[in-house]
């Protein structure tokens, strides 16, 4: 009898120390998912000075945001998927017609968005990436 008590004492004391452990865990991670499901809207990325009083800039912040860009480069376009995916100073490694070209053709793990973006979009995002230095 005095075994299943300590038993039943030990299994007792193991269940509250786990609900003291994974209590904090599972709220923390319930604050992450937001409000909208678990699926946080993406912002755009961050704006510089002189993009943000360039509407053309804007309007390719927003074009590089609705595309999912930003799963690739992420929203403060330091890559999310190895160096090669870093836009940071992609204006001073690639010239404005080689951006568009990748981001019309795609390649080395780029998809193309010929089909997707229009050449006037294909040109304010190639603008707007070019002036990054």
């Amino acid at each position: 009898m005095r075994q299943n008590k300590e038993t039943m004492l030990r299994t007792a004391w193991r269940r509250s120390i786990g609900a003291l452990v994974l209590g904090p865990m599972v709220l923390a991670l319930a604050a992450c998912g937001g409000a909208s499901g678990g699926e946080a809207t993406p912002k755009p990325p961050a704006a510089t000075a002189a993009s943000e009083s360039n509407p053309a800039f804007v309007k390719a912040q927003e074009l590089f945001t609705a595309n999912k860009c930003i799963s690739c480069h992420g929203v403060d376009l330091a890559g999310r998927a190895g160096a090669k995916t870093n836009l940071q100073k992609v204006g001073s490694q690639m010239t404005k017609e080689q951006i568009a070209s990748q981001i019309k053709n795609g390649g080395g793990g780029m998809p193309a968005y010929s089909t997707k973006l229009s050449e006037d979009e294909i040109g304010q995002l190639s603008d707007w990436l070019s002036s990054k230095k």
